[in-house]
């Protein structure tokens, strides 16, 4: 037999980069050393240790990875269920006839030897006589190894795969995490900070394959170490081919070369007798793929990036998070869903059978909610059965199909179904039947488990009055998600009802600032948000509902349901801390932060998780009907004719009704039917709660000028309607009728207004999005006045609406590089905020007792109506530097601290009214110019997210009220649903 070599060979590692090394230097014999082959090939004499150091000597040497091939790089279990193909498969399979054909052994003989000795190579080492060790395995290797075919690592999909695979699901916030796309990236990212190597068993020419089918050749491996890479060192001794199970000799090259004290290295393979061998000569281990790590999960805890002890489970997830889950679902949005379907059926020719499909349906927390109801204090919601069946008597039964494709979920859903009185059906496996008895009215309640994706399904439920999908919708494109609901609504109008959709923010409720180069929180979680984008996460759920507005659906209810994660909670806890290592640590370390020391000092300092979600209650088909968008407009002229309207009325502190008010429409007005209105929580909250002079409501808005700010008063000036009627002396009555226009107007069902006075909503821009209007153009003069400079560090105190927008204008250059400004660091006492602040790009958003420590900054604007911020606002301003006050302090008295400090700083104070033009912008800027500019600022930024309701006007009282204990952020009067 043929040798390949003409002396022996010991574990020596050869020392390369992958990408840049013509892969036929490494098929030549070596010398007697380890060589160092430089970044590109090239001349190996004279520099050739200065070149390779040089090339390697910013990577971090206190880490060391080694990283095992074969069911590591990449995991065999995958690889068959995508392909009905694996490599170690073949493998085996060529190791079976290569002791057939040489030995005469079985199958089974093989496999024993593999068990007995850890390698097949060990075994055939410890078997044969000394005299044909090396020939036979140098033919082993070539047998073995070179007839592998590596096209299933492409991910050809095998043939008549369903495709059940990819299939969303509410829990698979987890899975698009690891999507082994992004292994070469994180690969490359980990090899240019630390030394990375691949080592096997396999020989070198399989190591190079797989690399290449990998997509790895541009990872910066700093060596390769196999069997067949070396000659004989002089203390090997007579050892041809050493493996791992031969430790001593096979990691000493690597254990040469790092020797520091403070090195740990450490090996990643999905043998955990190899982990244990290498464990002997102080190298430690992580078991991958066989064990509980995927190899992502694996150099995630290398890196200090996940807990070592955390093991992520589908089903201890769900079953955390549904706990949540349940207390966070919004009741008023709850409330809703249960009129809408008593109604339903009421109206329903056979209103006796609710059919409802659940998208996703886990573990069957939202079916449980909806039998027995569930939530504590103030979150609580009744059975939606029972809500439903009080209101619709005639209810006899429900049809609920619950979709979820993963069949591990199987076992505890069939568990959950039994524990709650469910019979199993004898001719259907999958179906499950129960009676339950509501004031002595018994109803029936079928459940069939379908195993399988919805969209595939070929035979979905028909006539469907309710479709769910709770932490789902945002795991799909909206686009994509809306064709799917309405091929799965078959032409009806069944209500959607998407519960915990989550909305792109994350935040610790009490958020740490920047400490060198471990990142403020804010914007340690603003990352992660970007990496959920990035794995196709939509973070938006006004895309989803402008979507499903574009297939013929429509809003009906929406509100929050943020879930609040205390660290008691360990695992879902510990679980949000493993979403964050997964994906937003490697992107923190891309940008040369220290994600390793963020995720330390989370764990150090647990603090309260917040999430944003919202939950999104819609109809499809007919819906709801808009009146305003879907009138037959005619041109009617109504000078002189009196038009009765409902507007709201303060007449008192804290006391707000609604009346109905008759106006004469005169010969150059508009009439305007109210699509939406918003609710300032500023000027109009300190007139329901009386913090007011008497003065003129706003001497630069026709119509307010003449008015009085005295009780009785109605007030509002953010309404958005459509053109109805116009007077005769309208010369372009024809192109007004029908149109969105924006007025300075109260809320009220109706308004007439001077056609001068009345704005006409550009084309592309949302109703919800335009009542907007004056607060972006508030948000967009302070920061006109602020004057900001590329560069400079800016504070925002407050993070109401006003202040909200001030962060979305400045923070808005990291999407469209509008303003290049430098840091932006936000400060409210309200969580909520803080979190919807840093989801619109506040480097960092805390509460005001991190003020001092991060601080001082260059520019500072005021917008929290608090006297404190004011302070903290002053204190920490750089000298120099300047303060621009946009509150209004209505009648209070307002105490500031102006000591020698302040005295000796050269700060300016400047107050900031966006009634006028400033005379230092008037050269430029008018009124006009600056309307433009806020049109354009309310299709780009899409104000609306910040709604947090919608209400009617005969909600008033506790619309106020709400505001007023700071439980809404923001809220929107909509006419269309009255």
């Amino acid at each position: 037999m043929r040798s390949h070599r003409s002396t022996y060979f010991c574990g020596v590692l050869l020392f390369a980069s992958v990408s840049g090394v013509p892969f036929g230097l490494l098929a030549g014999k070596l010398h007697h050393r380890p060589q160092i082959i430089p970044r590109g090939g090239g001349d190996l004499s004279g520099d050739r240790e200065a070149v390779t150091h040089h090339s390697l000597q910013q990577r971090d040497s206190d880490l060391v990875i080694i990283i095992d091939v074969d069911n590591t790089i990449y995991a065999e279990k995958d690889l068959l269920r995508t392909t009905g193909q694996g490599i170690e498969r073949q493998i085996v399979e060529n190791t079976h006839r290569f002791g057939a054909r040489h030995f005469n052994l079985t199958s089974e003989q093989c496999d024993e030897l593999y068990r007995s000795w850890g390698t097949t190579i060990e075994g055939l080492r410890h078997t044969l006589p000394q005299s044909q060790v090396e020939d036979t395995l140098s033919t082993f290797y070539e047998e073995v190894y070179e007839r592998i075919d590596f096209s299933c690592i492409w991910g050809d999909r095998k043939i008549g795969d369903g495709g059940e695979s990819s299939a969303r699901s509410g829990y698979d916030h987890a899975n698009a995490l690891n999507k082994r796309s992004g292994l070469a990236t994180f690969l490359e990212s980990i090899s240019r900070r630390h030394y990375v190597y691949l080592a096997s068993n396999s020989p070198k020419s399989h190591i190079l394959r797989a690399v290449r089918s990998l997509g790895l050749g541009n990872v910066e491996f700093a060596g390769i170490l196999s069997p067949d890479m070396a000659t004989l060192e002089e203390d090997a001794g007579d050892v041809p081919f050493p493996t791992k199970s031969s430790p001593q000799i096979y990691y000493k090259p690597i254990l040469n070369r790092h020797k520091s004290p403070e090195c740990r290295i450490l090996l990643l393979d999905d043998s955990l007798l190899n982990i244990q061998l290498a464990k002997s000569v102080g190298i430690d281990g992580i078991h991958i793929n066989r064990g509980d790590r995927t190899l992502e999960e694996g150099l995630a805890e290398a890196l200090g990036h996940i807990p070592a002890g955390y093991t992520f489970s589908e089903v201890d997830y769900l079953t955390s998070k549904n706990r949540v889950d349940v207390n966070s679902i919004n009741p008023h949005v709850w409330g809703d869903l249960s009129k809408r379907l008593a109604s339903r059926l009421l109206g329903s020719p056979d209103g006796t059978v609710l059919r409802v499909a659940e998208l996703g349906s886990g573990l069957l927390v939202i079916l449980e909610l909806v039998v027995n109801g569930g939530g504590e204090g103030d979150r609580s919601k009744q059975s939606l059965l029972r809500l439903v069946a009080g209101l619709a008597r005639g209810l006899k039964k429900l049809e609920y199909t619950a979709y979820e494709s993963n069949l591990n979920l199987r076992p505890r859903c069939r568990q959950k179904l039994l524990d709650m009185g469910f019979r199993q059906d004898a001719s259907d496996d999958g179906t499950y039947k129960r009676t339950i008895s509501f004031e002595q009215e018994e109803l029936e309640i079928n459940v069939n488990l379908r195993a399988k994706d919805f969209q595939t399904d070929e035979s979905p439920p028909t006539n469907l009055d309710l479709i769910i999908g709770c932490s789902f919708a945002d795991l799909f494109d909206p686009d994509q998600l809306a064709m799917s609901l309405q091929r799965l609504s078959r032409g009806g109008d069944p209500l959607v009802y998407l519960p915990i959709t989550f909305s792109g923010a994350t935040q610790y409720q009490d958020e740490l600032p920047r400490q060198g180069l471990i990142p403020s929180d804010s914007y340690g979680f603003q990352v992660y948000s970007e990496s959920l984008r990035h794995h196709g996460h939509n973070l938006d759920p006004r895309l989803i509902v402008r979507a499903l507005s574009a297939v013929g659906g429509s809003l009906v209810s929406t509100g929050s349901s943020d879930w609040t994660i205390e660290p008691t909670n360990e695992y879902l806890w510990e679980t949000m801390l493993y979403f964050f290592g997964m994906s937003g640590a490697r992107d923190l370390v891309n940008d040369a932060w220290d994600a390793a020391g963020w995720m330390k000092r989370s764990f150090h300092s647990p603090r309260t998780i917040h999430v944003s979600n919202e939950d999104l209650l819609l109809c499809m088909g007919r819906g709801v009907s808009r009146c305003a968008e879907n009138r037959d407009y005619s041109v009617p002229n109504l000078g002189g004719a009196s038009v009765l309207a409902q507007e709201i009325q303060f007449i008192s502190p804290y006391n707000v009704t609604t009346v109905t008010k008759e106006t004469e429409m005169s010969e150059n007005q508009v009439l305007i039917e109210s699509v939406c209105s918003l609710v300032s929580s500023g000027t109009e909250l300190k007139i329901f709660k009386g913090s007011f002079d008497e003065a003129s409501l706003d001497v630069n808005i026709k119509g307010m000028a003449d008015e009085t700010m005295a009780y009785p008063l109605s007030y509002g000036y953010s309404l958005v309607g459509r053109v109805i009627a116009c007077g005769p002396s309208v010369s372009d009555s024809n192109d007004l009728i029908g149109r969105l226009v924006f007025t300075f107007s109260p809320h009220a069902t109706r308004v007439i207004a001077d056609r001068d006075a009345i704005q006409l909503v550009p084309p592309g821009i949302r109703a919800e999005d335009a009542v907007f209007m004056p607060s972006v153009e508030t948000a967009l003069s302070l920061v006109h006045d602020a004057h900001v400079l590329p560069g400079e560090s800016i504070a925002v105190y407050g993070q109401g609406i006003i202040g909200l927008l001030v962060t979305s204008i400045l923070s808005s250059h990291s999407s469209k590089a509008l303003l290049p400004f430098g840091s932006i660091t936000t400060f409210d006492t309200l969580g909520d905020r803080l979190r919807v602040s840093s989801s619109l790009g506040a480097t960092s958003a805390l509460k005001p007792v991190h003020a001092a420590c991060a601080g001082p900054f260059d520019v500072s604007i005021e917008v929290s109506g608090n006297p404190r911020a004011l302070q903290a606002a002053i204190d920490n301003t750089s000298n120099n530097g300047r303060v621009i006050v946009g509150s209004w302090y209505g009648n209070s008295d307002v105490a500031l601290k102006l000591g020698i400090d302040f005295h000796r700083s050269h700060k300016t104070i400047q107050t900031s009214q966006v009634s006028t033009i400033p005379a230092s912008l008037t050269g430029l800027w008018n009124k006009e110019r600056r309307f433009s500019l806020t049109w354009s600022l309310c299709k780009a930024l899409r104000p609306s997210r910040l709604i947090s309701r919608r209400m009617t006007l005969d909600d008033a009282q506790q619309v106020y009220e709400l505001l007023d204990e700071g439980k809404e952020r923001a809220i929107c009067f909509d006419y269309r649903c009255r």
